[in-house]
């Protein structure tokens, strides 16, 4: 009886034995198969993402071909009112693959100021009106300092200006840099730019385009929507945006309300043709701001989704025509290659081209 239940005993260890293995190698076969998934999760995006990058491009020709077809039949891209601001929707073309969603915006970047153009005074001007915020009296004077300071960051000396900054203010800072003495390139270089982040120690005087959590305030905002580093040209008038025809209008109220409700009946389209109106000849006088009244170059946005995957595209497109030519490349028949806009800058999933 004792032997009996001895082995009784032993294999009753080694069922629970064999119990708890099963349960360890069971616990173990669902975690890896939860790390394969994931694995295989990880990898597929990849995949789906090169996937998308194919439907991108597509959606990105279908807006330069409506872009193009618009300027061959019109002669010159005015305004969205054309038409053309919803390419999509215009030229009916769908994804192939019927899971994947597409949208493109379209952004006038001829309807933005060259900030490479602008005068002094302008500058000044404008900084001074942002300074004032919502008080009715504006200084110019409050102006002077964040045009100095952003002369000093961008020239190649290192004389600074009455009330400008240069490597002496910046290397005391506790990050301490230097000044990079060429053109500014992108709005987040701003920051870095003395009176245009806030600045604890003058709170008064700084954080036009910064807050003190560093996030943008109104006239970053303001600033982006109204000014361009591709856009070399005169402004489109008819897409600016209403900051910058407030700018551009000064003191002028009744110009700028004539400006906001467009042109006079009489000329048929609710868009300004005629580059030499009276209300935007009237521009001209206030600002030294060369104003046009057709589109040339144009900001694509582009995304692409399936399920969770996503892809966007970023462009800036000008017209050739804006442009110095260039050398006409040859397809393999001889022919010549014609490709209506001239890419200026790309960038794949990224916020911004500059």
């Amino acid at each position: 009886m004792k032997g009996e239940r001895a082995n009784a005993r032993r294999r009753g260890s080694v069922l629970v034995f064999i119990l708890v293995l099963i349960v360890l190698i069971s616990v173990l076969s669902m975690r890896l198969i939860e790390e394969g998934v994931r694995e295989i999760n990880h990898l597929s995006q990849f995949h789906r993402r090169d996937d998308l990058r194919l439907h991108a491009y597509s959606a990105l020709d279908v807006a330069v071909g409506v872009l193009n077809e618009f300027k061959l039949v019109e002669g010159k891209l005015y305004s969205p009112a054309q038409g053309w601001g919803d390419p999509m929707a215009y030229s009916g073309v769908l994804p192939i693959d019927p899971a994947v969603t597409w949208s493109v915006r379209l952004i006038d970047e001829s309807a933005k100021v060259s900030i490479s153009k602008v005068n002094e005074k302008d500058l000044v001007s404008l900084f001074a009106v942002m300074q004032a915020d919502d008080d009715s009296l504006i200084d110019e004077d409050d102006g002077q300092p964040f045009y100095d300071s952003m002369m000093d960051w961008v020239d190649g000396d290192e004389e600074e200006r009455d009330e400008g900054a240069e490597d002496d203010y910046y290397e005391g800072l506790d990050n301490p840099y230097f000044t990079p003495d060429k053109k500014i390139n992108n709005f987040e270089e701003f920051r870095m730019i003395k009176g245009f982040s806030h600045d604890p120690e003058d709170p008064e005087d700084s954080g036009i385009f910064f807050d003190e959590q560093g996030n943008e305030t109104i006239n970053m905002k303001n600033f982006r929507d109204s000014f361009s580093f591709f856009n070399q040209g005169p402004v489109n008038i008819n897409n600016a945006s209403p900051f910058l025809k407030k700018f551009l209008c000064g003191d002028d109220e009744r110009l700028y309300e004539d400006l906001m409700e467009g042109p006079v009946a009489g000329s048929g389209e609710p868009y300004y043709v005629n580059p030499n109106e009276q209300n935007i000849m009237a521009l001209r006088g206030n600002r030294s701001i060369s104003i046009a009244t057709s589109a040339t170059m144009f900001r694509v946005e582009v995304t692409v989704r399936r399920g969770n995957a996503n892809f966007q595209i970023h462009a800036v497109l000008s017209s050739a025509s804006t442009l110095a030519p260039r050398p006409s490349r040859s397809s393999s028949g001889g022919q010549k290659l014609k490709y209506p806009f001239r890419v200026l800058s790309i960038r794949e999933n990224e916020n911004l081209v500059d």
